[in-house]
């Protein structure tokens, strides 16, 4: 046990405390804004360790461990860095320990009779909280990042992992009159003496967990300043599943989620995506691969898998594939506790081929993607490691799979050259003076241009007939494009004939799963004019034709991954026929530059929907006849005319 040393104030916080007491009436200290803080009970603050910082009229004035001890103003805050400590306590009531860079902005003390209520944020690392034992009734409200901690009477912990978006509480004694309990999204889950919860921005709070004793060596680490794992990682195991499809008695529906590789720490929530990538997605169970086990073939489809449900940390991901198509046309995708992709990887081999596909992340995972055009899914392992190891190699779930007697789409993997077709579409974009064109919803500015190119030809029919309710005499579905340039940007303009505007409502990119606007553009035309497989430069841009929230979103084909154009201006406004759409894409968000008689290769297209309440591709008309947005040999090609 370390001995007391002698306390020694400095002289200046004896002289401001003489001076505040001077001042205020009744001795009273401040309070927040200036005002009096009546019956507030004394802020003692233990500087336990250097790195330790009071807060004040936005300001960090350090506390040297020499002096030991201190006192906390009402409305000022602390904060520690990565390797300081700070013990505060509030009188005899309440004790606040801040480790591993934690920060409270403002602490406010709220006297109730025989209750002290005490509100604050915290901002990042380790807070530990003992409600317990002093005297009355103990209450505390932290805010945190991503949620709200009420205690009472209770010691409990906060602990933001300084790698991931995940917060935890740990309820470390709860007794019978007292409580604990954290709110996230509007929706409050208590912590039982014994148990821990996670929070994040993009959750409900997690599962109760059971607390090893491993956390209580792991907080006092943390007060000896020593480097060890996140606290998830000590709280959960390494996730080790391993399931194949064979689990799959008949495909899973479009839309409903189902348990898949269910085990002693949980199961793993599968959904196969309703809409899919561009087109009607199939989900069917397969024998693929020739081994005797079916697999689920998946065509134009969206695998989604969800993770926050196991009793376990998710830090390794393996999913074995069985590619059908083009190299490079499928895409596995780990996302963090907040939805964020952190990890990816392309299917790299050619059709008739098994992959397995890893993706490991200091990030644990809470939910993967998987993204492919025409191949089928054989199993998913959840690789466990070791903590502070090397990551795990790839798992695959089916060790020599067969590659004779496979079903390969033949088609889709045809490397053979195709010229383009004249009857695909030949444009030409004129060259205009810088800021000719205005991006406002008008076309008048594009009257001196030649005139617009009708479209009408119908490209992909699941509900063409289907007509918007009370559409009357309003065509359905038709409409007109036309192209200009300068050195800065490629600008687009759509007149449409549509009988009932229905824009996709999701806040994704899949914008063409609703009434919108559409561009494929080949951007290296004179590079791969005869290649039908997808490359680097091929892309597509969808525009939502929302009159007052207008957005378009750009998709990389031969990666399928998307984002939002940097630069593009784009404006929407509707018509007595429909709609109108004017966009201004940059080059360089393209990642090309114009070049006046240049080539690209271009299809202008029209999506459609007609069914109230929902999200779907029912129709589209383009401009070109064939339009296969996997083969740019189908596509026809715009001239940057020169002046």
């Amino acid at each position: 046990m370390k001995s007391k040393l002698p306390i020694f104030i400095p002289f200046w916080l004896i002289l401001q405390t003489a001076f505040l007491a001077a001042c205020m009436p009744n001795n009273t200290p401040p309070g927040p804004e200036g005002m009096p803080a009546q019956n507030t009970v004394p802020a003692e603050l233990e500087v336990a360790r250097e790195g330790v910082f009071v807060l004040a009229d936005g300001r960090r004035q350090a506390v040297s461990a020499a002096e030991q001890v201190a006192n906390l103003l009402p409305g000022q805050g602390l904060a520690v860095d990565d390797a300081g400590r700070a013990i505060l306590r509030l009188g005899s009531r309440q004790t606040l320990e801040l480790l591993r860079g934690a920060e409270l902005p403002q602490i406010r003390q709220i006297p109730d009779g025989d209750s002290l209520a005490v509100e604050t944020a915290q901002n990042g690392g380790t807070l530990v909280v003992d409600l317990a034992s002093g005297e009355g009734t103990n209450l505390l409200t932290v805010q945190t990042a991503f949620g709200t901690v009420n205690g009472k009477n209770a010691r409990f912990a906060i602990v933001r992992e300084a790698n991931s978006p995940l917060e935890w509480v740990l309820g470390l004694s709860v007794p019978d009159n007292g409580s604990l309990d954290v709110t996230v999204g509007g929706v409050t889950q208590p912590v039982a003496g014994g148990q821990a919860r996670w929070m994040t921005s993009a959750d409900a709070p997690g599962s109760a967990l059971a607390l090893a004793e491993t956390a209580q060596t792991w907080l006092e680490n943390a007060r000896n300043d020593v480097e060890q794992p996140e606290i998830g990682a000590v709280l959960l195991p390494p996730a080790n599943i391993l399931a194949d499809t064979g689990l799959f008695s008949t495909a899973p529906a479009p839309g409903k989620t189902v348990d898949f590789g269910q085990s002693a720490q949980g199961s793993v929530k599968l959904t196969a995506d309703p809409q899919g990538i561009f087109g009607t997605p199939a989900y069917t169970l397969e024998d693929c691969n020739g081994d005797g086990t079916p697999d689920l073939a998946i065509k134009n489809g969206i695998l989604h898998f969800d993770f926050r449900e196991l009793q376990a940390r998710v830090e390794a991901l393996d999913a074995t594939l069985f590619n059908r198509d083009r190299p490079g046309y499928g895409l596995w995708q780990g996302l963090n506790p907040a939805g964020a992709t952190t990890s990816r990887q392309q299917i790299e081999v050619g059709p008739g081929q098994t992959q397995t596909l890893s993706l490991r992340a200091e990030q644990p995972f809470h939910f993967a993607t998987l993204t492919v055009g025409d191949a089928c899914f054989l199993g998913l392992s959840l690789t466990p490691g070791s903590p502070g190891s090397q990551p795990p190699p790839a798992r695959p779930v089916v060790a020599e799979p067969p590659q004779n007697d496979v079903v390969v789409n033949v088609l889709a993997a045809s490397e053979t050259p195709v010229e383009r077709a004249a009857d695909a579409g030949e444009f030409t974009a004129n060259r205009v003076i810088s800021g000719t064109l205005q991006i406002d919803g008008s076309v008048a500015d594009w009257a001196a241009l030649p005139p617009f190119v009708p479209m009408s030809g119908i490209t992909h029919d699941a509900g063409c007939a289907v007509r918007y309710p009370d559409a009357g005499a309003l065509a359905d579905l038709g409409g007109r494009v036309q192209f200009a340039y300068d050195d800065t940007f490629l600008y687009v303009a759509f007149d449409v004939n549509d009988d009932g505007l229905l824009p996709y409502t999701g806040s994704d990119d899949r914008i063409f799963l609703g009434d919108s606007v559409q561009l494929l553009l080949d951007l290296d035309l004179a590079g791969d004019a005869d290649q039908s497989q997808l490359s680097s430069d091929d892309v597509q841009i969808d525009i939502l034709p929302q009159p007052d929230a207008p957005r378009a979103a750009l998709w990389q084909l031969s990666t399928l991954t998307s984002g939002a154009p940097a630069g593009a201006r784009v404006a929407a406004a509707p018509t007595d026929t429909g709609y109108l759409v004017e966009a201004a894409l940059p080059w360089a968000g393209l990642g090309t530059i114009a070049r006046p008689g240049d080539r690209l290769g271009v299809v202008a297209a029209i999506n459609d929907n007609d069914s109230p309440d929902s999200n779907n591709q029912e129709c589209i008309i383009s401009t070109a006849p064939r339009r296969d947005w996997r083969n740019p040999t189908t596509w026809g090609t715009l001239l940057l005319k020169p002046e």
